[in-house]
């Protein structure tokens, strides 16, 4: 399953990104902005970067584009808001070309679309934009604005992952594993996966998990494969609330011996007790460890993990 987020590239925190363009040698008059905007005083921003951004400083334009966009300080003006994205993005402002494709995929300038995001992601991109790299890959998977190329998109996927990108991750390890636009090679796809599955992304750990419970790329594991599932379950993929039910049936059931009993986050009473259950509670054994088991079991919120002392379970 793809992970089709452009949103993610449109959804960095302003002060992220003006605390990151602060290592460059600055306008006074920016700095000035940033100090007034980082007491809250929005307006006294505006009115030191549009100093700044009249006489040309890029970063000035940039940050009065992100005022003009969010309607800080100022009144949500898309109009004002591209002016000085473009003037930005024509001054080498890397964020701000991508906050201008952003507008354009968006459709909220007149005259401009999906096609038009299409230079300045690639600028952006070729600078290492990570984000813009994202988005550009999605852009050829799914022909939006360009023409679908996979190989394009595993280009620009392949190099956000490899700079840590978690949904580009998962991306390329769907390339790997339906062999479009590179070689097919379930390993690859296997390992992209399981990186990005680390990193708490609910796409990947379903593909993860299907990966173990099909051994494709990896030894069959119907236990991992419960494991993964169970996380993306609980990390909103809904796909993943099927796959626990059909894959936990390859589990060894057992059920709660005693009344009350403690799941713990652990195998051992040191950890903390994540859910109590009562006798006759069905539970499906993953594996053990030191005299306990972790299990799977459902919980009040969904699928849940956690581990049982042996003693308790029949």
């Amino acid at each position: 399953m793809f992970t089709r987020r452009p949103k993610v590239v449109f959804s960095v925190a302003i002060v992220g990104i003006l605390a990151a363009l602060s290592a460059k040698p600055v306008h006074a008059d920016y700095d000035k902005g940033l100090g007034e905007y980082q007491k809250g005083n929005f307006a006294s921003a505006v009115h030191e970067w549009r100093t700044a951004a009249e006489r040309g400083d890029g970063e000035s334009q940039f940050a009065l584009g992100m005022m003009f966009e969010r309607g800080q300080g100022v009144g949500q003006n898309m109009e004002e808001a591209y002016k000085w994205y473009r003037l930005a993005a024509d001054n080498d402002e890397v964020d701000a070309q991508v906050r201008l494709a952003g507008l354009f995929i968006r459709e909220e300038i007149d005259g401009k679309g999906p096609e038009d995001a299409i230079e300045w992601l690639q600028r952006a991109a070729e600078a290492e934009n990570v984000p813009a790299q994202f988005q550009l890959g999605l852009m050829y998977l799914e022909g939006k604005g360009v023409d679908e190329d996979p190989a394009l998109a595993a280009r620009w996927f392949s190099l956000a992952a490899e700079q840590g990108h978690v949904p580009a991750q998962n991306n390329i390890g769907s390339l790997y594993e339906n062999g479009r636009g590179v070689e097919q090679s379930f390993t690859r796809a296997f390992e992209w996966y399981e990186r990005a599955a680390k990193q708490d992304d609910p796409f990947a750990q379903n593909n993860l998990g299907a990966m173990y419970a099909r051994g494709s790329g990896v030894e069959r594991n119907h236990a991992w494969a419960v494991f993964w599932f169970v996380n993306a379950a609980r990390g909103g993929n809904q796909l993943a609330l099927e796959n626990v039910t059909i894959s936990r049936q390859n589990l060894t059931q057992k059920q709660i011996a005693a009344s009350r009993v403690n799941i713990r986050a652990g195998n051992s009473t040191d950890f903390e007790r994540i859910a109590q259950l009562e006798r006759g509670v069905t539970v499906y054994v993953l594996g053990s460890n030191d005299g306990w088991s972790q299990v799977h079991f459902d919980g009040e919120q969904g699928p849940m993990l956690g581990w049982v002392s042996n003693t308790l379970i029949e």
